[in-house]
């Protein structure tokens, strides 16, 4: 049976919130980010209300806008902003800080700048504020595909490839493309061996990962946090509208936590705008949060989070939790994203290898030789192993 989509509503009645008010992170540059970004992935439900929804959400007042090569929306999300300006929301592009992302598939040192260039041209500016680079490693799946999907040429983090192809982005910066660049989805191993071979203005000043109340990662946003690189969480909301190849038996809806839905009923608000609100007021309000609604009552609603202090002290507590038996929070590691369209075959299989940081590499001989023997292993387990 396919599922009920509730309506899509974009009501001009509704009334935006002042920007100004919205929260803001300055990042290791001194660029001043607002913490709430309007998110553009469309999933399967969303694509065709994009443009509406961008054109609305700048209407009431998000400056924020996250975009993606992979989303493959940027010549809408160009067009709304186009709208926008036409409009009257805003002056013109300069008053949004924009993200985008170099997509796997484009992270062979030669297509970096010419897949800047085809967002640019996309979007309609002749900069981004903030450039990053999608995955850590390039392997790409098709689009659509199904979870089962696998690449035989996809490879694990290899460092030696991926410096490569962070030199191309340093250049979009001092080219004068993007003002800032970081990384997305980065783990604690990939970013310190980054962060070992980098100078002070190629550092990345952010890092976008998933992150919501089940989903917490508190201590690699420490780490990254220590390093003066800011983090921001997708999946926010637990994204219940993912596609399917996303979802599975073991996960948890945080929207339905009994914790997140005693906060809301305390305060008379929907869950959404409790996870929310603790997203940016966690950690001393130092990260944000990407989050895309196509209703304008939620639009504003999401906005609301990122210019209003919710939750009191007991209530973040609640759900973050201390290390105590006392307070033990909600987080349960409950990724949502695993990520097993991208396995490598000496993954073997496992989507935590994506995350554990248990096979990554500092040159290319070193894989190779990992490669071998992996593939010797393989082989006499095939031959040996008593399969009932």
């Amino acid at each position: 049976m396919a599922q009920a989509i509730e309506p899509v509503l974009f009501d001009k009645s509704v009334e935006g919130i002042d920007p100004a008010t919205v929260g803001q992170v300055t990042l290791s540059s001194g660029k001043i980010m607002p913490v709430a970004a309007f998110g553009t992935f469309h999933s399967d439900w969303a694509q065709d209300y994009m443009k509406d929804a961008t054109l609305e959400a700048i209407r009431l007042g998000w400056r924020h806008i996250d975009t993606a090569r992979a989303y493959e929306n940027e010549e809408v999300v160009g067009e709304a902003i186009r709208q926008a300006v036409k409009e009257g929301y805003i002056s013109s592009a300069d008053d949004l800080f924009i993200t985008g992302k170099l997509w796997n598939g484009h992270m062979s040192p030669e297509d970096v700048a010419p897949a800047m260039d085809s967002t640019l041209k996309a979007l309609g500016v002749d900069k981004i504020d903030l450039y990053l680079n999608h995955w850590p490693w390039p392997n790409v799946h098709t689009p659509g595909c199904a979870g089962d999907h696998r690449n035989p040429d996809a490879v694990p983090y290899i460092h030696d490839a991926f410096m490569e192809t962070w030199g191309e982005i340093v250049k979009l910066k001092k080219a004068g493309k993007t003002v800032d660049i970081g990384t997305s989805n980065h783990t604690e191993a990939c970013l310190k061996l980054l962060l070992a071979d980098v100078a002070a203005d190629e550092r990345p000043v952010c890092n976008q990962m998933e992150m919501h109340p089940l989903m917490q990662q508190t201590l690699l946003r420490g780490y990254m946090e220590s390093e003066g690189i800011v983090c921001t969480g997708y999946m926010s909301l637990g994204s219940p509208k993912r596609p399917s190849r996303d979802t599975f038996k073991e996960h948890r809806a945080d929207l339905m936590d009994p914790v997140i839905q005693s906060i809301a009923a305390e305060l008379g608000v929907s869950p959404a705008r409790v996870s929310l609100s603790w997203a940016v007021q966690r950690e001393n309000k130092s990260g944000g949060f990407v989050a895309m609604a196509a209703r304008s009552d939620w639009i504003v609603e999401n906005l609301r989070a990122a210019s209003e202090d919710l939750l009191s002290d007991e209530q973040l507590l609640r759900i973050s939790g201390d290390g105590s038996e006392a307070n033990p929070g909600i987080d349960a590691n409950n990724r949502l994203i695993w990520g097993q369209v991208f396995l490598w075959p000496e993954a073997d299989g496992d989507w935590r290898i994506l995350w554990d940081d248990s096979q990554v590499f500092k040159t290319r001989a070193d894989y190779q030789k990992f490669k071998a023997a992996f593939n010797e292993y393989d082989k006499v387990k095939k031959e040996t192993a008593f399969r009932g």
